[in-house]
């Protein structure tokens, strides 16, 4: 049985449906009966339960052999996540942990601002528990741009903070085949897996590509930093996570995000979705 959390999120929803679909016994984490109804129509358990209630995932662990451990990105997620490990290491010891962190997890010094410091206290843990446990770190997810949309329709332009910097996007959908592939062979304890798409890419290019799908002129403008809190915070993210993503930016900008990998190939054995596909799928949403 494997126990997937953050099931209604980006990359947990999208592993779940890809482990239903394979007919792998799943169950799925759901913070209350509400959420679970979201997942009635997959071919799984729902368990419903809170990484703050040791008892509650006491019960989600019941027959578990191996875990996929998300928490939402935000203040406190590394609090959070080293709750769910030490009631794993006390109820299922001999658990994997597949653990979804974030790209650079493992570098040397302190760059990414406090997301990145947040994963790295929870790698930290894991490697010390004891459990056998893999850590996924993947690149700027492509469903991130979706935040631009508003942008792009009102003002044909994509405004970022990251001046010239190319970075890598990866789809959701690939980091969730990467996991499932983890969750369901062997071979990966200790391992971290940097997850990217086939390529790094300018956010001006990524304009032009959205240009050509839809057909129409769409600009990037380097937004400075404080414009783009602003925006973040009206679009309704806490501050802090505002914060957070201004530091990635700063990272992007000094060169960190433009590693490309192959191992969502390796994992699939087929490329990862270039950025392309990706906007051509959504295009409704910037129009």
């Amino acid at each position: 049985m494997i126990l997937v959390t953050g099931a209604t999120g980006n990359v947990g929803g999208a592993l779940l449906g890809q482990l239903c679909s394979s007919g792998v016994p799943v169950r799925a984490l759901v913070r209350s009966s509400e959420r679970g109804d979201i997942l009635r129509g997959y071919d799984c358990e729902i368990a419903v339960g809170a990484y703050e209630d040791p008892a509650s995932l006491h019960t989600a662990l019941h027959d578990v052999e191996r875990v996929f451990l998300v928490a939402p990105a935000g203040e406190g997620m590394a609090d959070l996540e080293i709750a769910a490990l030490q009631a794993i290491r006390a109820g299922r010891p001999d658990a994997r942990v597949v653990l979804l962190a974030a790209e650079g997890v493992d570098a040397p010094g302190e760059r990414g601002g406090r997301v990145l410091a947040e994963h790295r206290r929870v790698v930290r843990h894991l490697r010390d528990s004891g459990l056998p446990g893999t850590v996924l770190a993947p690149g700027s997810f492509m469903q991130n741009l979706l935040r631009q949309a508003g942008s792009v329709q009102e003002h044909d332009v994509l405004a970022l903070p990251a001046g010239t910097a190319a970075v890598n996007h990866v789809d959701v959908r690939d980091v969730a085949a990467v996991a499932a592939h983890v969750l369901t062979s062997d071979g990966h304890d200790g391992a971290t897996y940097t997850v990217t798409g086939p390529e790094a890419l300018t956010y001006e290019q990524v304009a032009a590509s959205l240009a050509e799908v839809l057909g129409r002129e769409v600009r990037y403008v380097d937004a400075p930093p404080q414009d783009a809190r602003a925006a973040l915070v009206g679009g309704g993210l806490s501050p802090w996570l505002a914060d957070a993503l201004l530091e990635l930016h700063e990272a992007y900008r000094s060169g960190h995000g433009a590693t490309v990998t192959d191992e969502v190939e390796k994992a699939t054995g087929r490329p990862a979705r270039p950025l392309r596909q990706f906007l051509t799928e959504h295009a409704a949403a910037f129009r």
